[in-house]
């Protein structure tokens, strides 16, 4: 059993628009490549900027404009709910002889075994602490001063921090 016979002239039209479709579709894939770059890279751009603008204004330094509180981080990360480890301190202006700098006051805190993990607070004499070798000054959202422990000098930006105004 042989099959339907073709006619000439619908194997040439078929021939002929196979023709026209194998010398159109090396310039459709090119238009489509040239597209697809253009539309990606654009793209890319748009978020490259954008993420820059966002660190610019989310990273820029700023002035500790809450000098009435202090707050001394324990460890140089965040807490799981997005809070920072460690206390704060209120001070006014340096009273009962406690320092107005927010590293001096930190430094005393952990002289003192606040951050110590066996640190009791009800204890009379409570054992010293270890000072951190490196303590770094960063800005909170609300404007305190924030002292985290830590060698890093870019570790404000790590944290989610301001870097402190010169």
């Amino acid at each position: 059993m042989t099959g339907p016979e073709m006619r000439p002239e619908r194997d040439a039209a078929i021939r002929a628009m196979l023709l026209d479709h194998v010398r159109a579709e090396p310039a459709a894939q090119a238009r489509r490549r040239r597209n697809r770059i253009i539309g990606w890279g654009g793209l890319g751009a748009l978020v490259v900027g954008v993420a820059a603008t966002a660190g610019a204004v989310l990273l820029s330094p700023e002035p500790v404009t809450e000098p009435g509180y202090v707050h001394c981080m324990s460890a140089a990360e965040r807490n799981p709910d997005g809070t920072y480890p460690g206390s704060g301190a209120a001070v006014a202006d340096g009273a009962n002889g406690l320092p107005t700098d927010p590293i001096e006051l930190c430094t005393l805190m952990w002289e003192q075994g606040l951050f110590e993990d066996d640190y009791d607070p009800m204890a009379v004499s409570p054992s010293p602490g270890r000072v951190p070798e490196h303590l770094q000054l960063c800005v909170m959202d609300d404007g305190a001063a924030a002292v985290v422990p830590s060698s890093n000098p870019s570790i404000c930006a790590a944290l989610g921090l301001a870097a402190p105004v010169d």
